[in-house]
């Protein structure tokens, strides 16, 4: 029987307060909330998850887009993930494809792309290149707030 989660536990300062089974996986982990009990401090930290960022090591970094139904053949997203964490977001679900979940983790672990610089130039200096549209963060925001130290 699944234990419920607490009342008292409610995330502050995320668009998500849950993290929704990822259907790409076959293993789901639910969260035992019969022993947390009448541990405040336990409590007070998971009501405050902190953002985590990792270095996504991408080879590439600007894909290519073939649908009649967008006027761009080419986007770029300097980030997986995205700290803004609005609850509204479409682009929640490409964080199942790393095996994370569109709830939580999309807002809390944040991969960075810290060669997105050298990775666009190089794209940018091939011969066949021509100047055309290129859609910037379709599905994260450039304006992360790790922006301040990186």
């Amino acid at each position: 029987m699944e234990s419920e989660q607490p009342a008292r536990l409610r995330i502050h300062g995320r668009g998500a307060e849950s993290q929704p089974a990822n259907p790409y996986l076959n293993v789901t982990v639910e969260a035992d909330w019969d022993h947390v009990g009448a541990d405040d401090e336990l409590l007070a930290e998971l009501q405050r998850p902190r953002t985590e960022y990792f270095d996504d090591d991408s080879q590439s970094i600007v894909a290519t887009n073939d649908s009649p139904d967008i006027f761009f053949n080419y986007s770029l997203n300097p980030y997986r993930g995205c700290a803004h964490g609005c609850s509204y977001c479409y682009a929640r679900p490409t964080h199942e494809y790393l095996g994370l979940s569109a709830g939580l983790d999309f807002e809390t672990k944040v991969f960075v792309k810290r060669k997105a610089p050298e990775l666009l130039r190089a794209w940018l200096a091939r011969p066949q290149w021509r100047p055309e549209v290129i859609a910037f963060s379709g599905v994260t925001d450039c304006y992360q707030p790790i922006e301040r130290e990186l």
